[in-house]
């Protein structure tokens, strides 16, 4: 210790010295208080025992040097440099009165008081294997890495690599051209609360242009305990025990880099703070609403803990620009029995993809590509690529899932679907409660929680419509495009087996309605349907496509065609099955309905039950070609424009067949890539009436006028057939 002379000598002599230096420096131990020498007042009290600098009072006791030199130091600064076993503190001489700094080796903590009114930056630098940063106050504050490798292997004030205990704003910035990491203890000792190498108490922005790595050894990696946004910066979480990320209130990625793998559960996980969920509010002031947000930059993130999801907010999910790359390859989670989990790539109460690009590939038994209460697709481009299996869960049995939600919308967007497990459905929307009679399945449950909450699904699979099943208590909406007819690009392609659960395309619950956008479905295995609905189908525009093994569209209700156009072909069973058994079971309004199949009798291209169960109430256009299940054909009551049940019929592969009035005029041209023997094709189309002759000649050629040319169907041309295929007809 050194006595009040000796320090004054040393002052002086120091003074003297340096002349023109800048920075007095008063070292205690690890720390360094640097105080510009120009400005501030020192003076010796209390028998000499304490030295007041500025506003800062020191116990003469705890000096062990006094120097003074030519550095600069930036107000309200503190600079911890790690180097191996030890650290070293300096804090900037206005502040040094509001801040207790501690050093254990190279274990760091800074205590901010509560007289804090100015932001504070904390710069830390260096290397060390056994070392940390703890900081806790009242006020925000500013943390920068400037090139930082922090690993704390035996805990001092935290397990923690980093702990900010301030309950504020902190912004964490990373450098531009510096590397950092972050790595927490991976046993902490049972005093020590440890939530994650990185944590905030506060509101964690972390920002910047330089790189971090994080490693959560003992749960998450990075955790704050309120909102987190994530700027510019390129974050790698290399592993975690629990969640990569976890927060509260919101998340927010405007733009950077995230890279998440070789976690044990979520990729990033977003709860609700409180009991009320704000919403979302204007530039999220006080919001706390479960919701996340990517706004732009690059995510790739990778999962395979059973349920894992890559990202999943406890409410909203929103995607509006940026590029996601997401793995989940996790099984189900069983440990509540009552309310298993299952992978995913998004989930949320509800998922909004207003832009960007989604890449999602989900591997894993019964996985979800994308899983909410609502889905709803607004623009940008989803591709999901599913693999996975089922997976049997108690006594039921779960397939993988492209889309899963309760109330389905796509408005607009690129969406491209393919399942290759078995049982694996592209779309699976709405809930209810099914019933059997001997041929159904299991039955569906009701959302286990409202939105935001979670888990909802099957409870089991379904039995075919002729299979004695019925369903009560429906819920739940799908609807494709907007009601101006636009909508979006959608594919769907199914080839997994039957396994205990049929592939499908689209599989519906509730009523289904596609207002517009452009569709191409395709399954290819035993029992694979394209488009199912345990309610309606009502096509009201658009352009679809459906290429099935199964039924292309099968309703437990009616279905209705009454805009857009749409080609339907099936290899395997009916094109187009209503159950519905009543009149208007099948009904063509204005649009347009191309239908035909390769099997043969007993299956047909209309279905529902008796043709005379179709209605014709507009003027659309329904070319069905098939086998019969009698050899009835039936009355339409009430059609508003001619038709005709044309008996057997031979028609060619890649023939083009116009339906021509008695003055050849160009009613329909429609085109059939595989020769097909009909036992019952229905025809008609926007200009017959009841009375009139018609024919149907075909040609090599393809029709080049055409107003609409959709996969066969060409409406609006001029072009004529020169070989008959269906001789001169009267249309009823």
């Amino acid at each position: 210790m050194k006595t009040t002379k000796t320090l004054i000598i040393a002052l002086l002599a120091a003074a003297s010295l340096t002349a023109g230096a800048q920075t007095l420096n008063i070292v205690q131990g690890s720390v360094t208080t640097a105080v510009t020498a120009s400005t501030d007042k020192m003076k010796f009290s209390n028998g000499g025992t304490q030295l007041t600098v500025g506003n800062a009072t020191f116990p003469t006791s705890d000096i062990s040097r006094i120097y003074v030199d030519d550095s600069t130091v930036a107000d309200n600064t503190v600079n911890v440099t790690y180097n191996g076993k030890a650290a070293s503190v300096v804090v900037a001489g206005n502040i040094a009165h509001l801040i207790t700094a501690t050093v254990s080796g190279a274990h760091v903590s800074i205590t901010q008081s509560d007289a804090v009114a100015e932001e504070i930056t904390y710069a830390l630098s260096g290397n060390t294997s056994d070392g940390e940063f703890y900081m806790q106050g009242s006020y925000k504050a500013t943390v920068e890495l400037r090139g930082l490798t922090l690993t704390n292997a035996t805990p001092v004030f935290s397990g923690a690599a980093m702990c900010i205990m301030n309950g504020k704003r902190i912004d964490l910035s990373v450098k531009s051209g510096t590397t950092n990491s972050l790595t927490d203890c991976p046993s902490p000792a049972s005093a020590i609360e440890q939530k994650s190498a990185l944590y905030c108490k506060g509101h964690l922005e972390l920002k910047g242009k330089g790189a971090l790595t994080v490693n959560g050894t003992y749960a998450h990696a990075i955790k704050s305990a309120e909102y987190m946004s994530l700027k510019n910066a390129s974050v790698t979480v290399a592993s975690a025990v629990k969640d990569g990320i976890s927060c509260d209130e919101y998340f927010l990625m405007e733009s950077g880099t995230l890279a998440i793998s070789g976690v044990g559960d979520d990729g990033i996980q977003c709860d609700l703070d409180g009991t009320t969920n704000t919403g979302e509010t204007t530039d999220h002031e006080d919001e706390d609403s479960g919701n996340i947000y990517i706004n732009g930059g690059t995510l790739t993130i990778s999962t395979t803990a059973a349920g894992g999801k890559c990202i999943k907010a406890d409410s909203t999910l929103v995607v509006n620009d940026g590029i996601l790359t997401l793995t989940a390859t996790g099984g189900v989670d069983t440990s509540d029995s009552t309310d298993p989990s299952y992978a995913a790539a998004l989930s949320g109460g509800k998922v909004v993809v207003n832009g960007g690009t989604v890449t999602a590939n989900v591997k894993g038994a019964a996985g979800r590509g994308i899983k909410g209460y609502d889905v709803v697709t607004n623009g940008g481009t989803v591709t999901i690529t599913n693999s996975g299996g089922t997976a049997t869960v108690g006594s039921d049995v779960k397939g993988a899932k492209g889309i899963k939600a309760l109330n389905a919308a796509l408005n607009a967007g690129t969406i491209t679907i393919t399942m290759t497990g078995a049982g694996g459905k592209g779309i699976r929307v709405g809930d209810g409660t099914q019933s059997s009679n001997g041929g159904g399945g299991g039955g569906w449950r009701a959302p286990m929680q409202a939105p935001g909450g979670g888990g909802w699904g099957p409870g089991g699979g379904g039995g075919g419509m002729g299979g004695g099943s019925s369903w009560t208590d429906i819920r739940g909406s799908y609807t494709q495009g907007t009601a101006d007819g636009n909508g979006p690009t959608l594919k769907v392609t199914t080839s997994g087996a039957y396994s205990n659960a049929s592939s499908k395309a689209i599989k519906a619950i509730c009523a289904v309605t596609l207002y517009g956008g452009t569709t191409e479905i395709y399954t290819s295995t035993n029992k694979a349907e394209g488009l199912e609905s345990k309610t309606s189908v009502t096509i009201a525009g658009g352009k679809h496509y459906l290429q099935c093994y199964d039924d292309c569209i099968n309703s437990a209700g009616k279905i209705t065609f009454d805009g857009g156009y749409t080609v339907a072909y099936s290899t395997g069973n009916d094109v187009i099955d209503s159950n519905a058994g009543t009149a208007g079971a099948i009904t063509i309004g204005n649009g347009a309905i191309m239908a035909y199949m390769t099997k043969g009798d007993p299956d047909e291209a209309f279905d529902c039950d008796n043709n005379s169960n179709i209605r014709i109430t507009g003027n659309g256009y329904a070319i069905g070609a098939g086998g019969a299940q009698s050899s009835t054909t039936g009355t339409i009551s009430g059609a508003a424009q001619g038709y005709s049940f044309v008996g057997t019929v031979s028609y060619k592969a890649n023939a083009y067949n116009t339906l021509a009035d008695a003055s050849g005029n160009n009613l329909v041209t429609f085109m059939f890539p595989v020769s097909i023997n009909s036992k019952c094709t229905l025809i008609t189309a926007k200009g017959m009436t009841s009375g009139a002759k018609y024919t149907v000649k075909s040609s090599t050629t393809a029709p080049t006028d055409a107003t609409v040319a959709w996969h066969g169907l060409y409406i609006g041309s001029s072009a004529t057939g020169t070989t008959s295929v269906v001789n001169t007809f009267t249309a009823k």
